[in-house]
């Protein structure tokens, strides 16, 4: 399961240090949120984000990323 407004750090991502952490929205999609130190995306301190429409949705783009995220203060 992934969680929601949990920070996790990502172990084997493209960049070191990588940071992720998904919100839900008002459509009932999700945001990825993703950043580094040194990124530059168009969001705050350098955010970069994508969007996916369901939960389903959701874990496809985590397993596709083949990440693995240790997540910061999540309850199990």
């Amino acid at each position: 399961m992934i969680p929601i407004g949990v920070i996790g750090e990502v172990e084997n991502g493209p960049h070191p240090g990588m940071k992720v952490e998904v919100e839900g929205d008002k459509t009932k999609g999700f945001h990825i949120l993703k950043w580094w130190p040194g990124s530059k995306g168009l969001g705050p301190n350098g955010v970069f984000d994508d969007w996916v429409i369901s939960i389903e949705s959701l874990e496809e783009y985590f397993q596709e990323s083949g990440w693995r995220v240790n997540w910061l203060g999540a309850t199990t």
